[in-house]
């Protein structure tokens, strides 16, 4: 399953997933509990970075390369319907 996320700022909804999501299993040896900002997000797009397994310790599961934003593997772990939540109240 996916969503739509043409012409949305890739960056701002890196920085909600990221910031909605969760240390798991071995991901807390790498967990901060600080959000990410837009611009910390924009970085590591600006690096060339569009598949986003854990950040920091937190699961995400998400390729944002595209124009679909596929949902299953970020919901898996985070929660059902989760990842299309929280892209849905940043596009409002």
């Amino acid at each position: 399953m996916g969503i739509n996320i043409k012409g949305q700022n890739k960056a701002v909804i890196l920085a909600a997933l990221y910031n909605n999501s969760a240390p798991q299993r071995l991901g807390f040896l790498h967990y901060t509990e600080n959000d990410m900002t837009e611009a910390e997000a924009q970085e590591l797009l600006d690096s060339g970075q569009t598949y986003f397994d854990y950040v920091h310790g937190r699961v995400m599961k998400i390729d944002l390369s595209g124009d679909e934003l596929r949902t299953e593997l970020y919901d898996r772990d985070i929660g059902n319907g989760e990842c299309e939540r929280v892209v849905a109240s940043i596009s409002a």
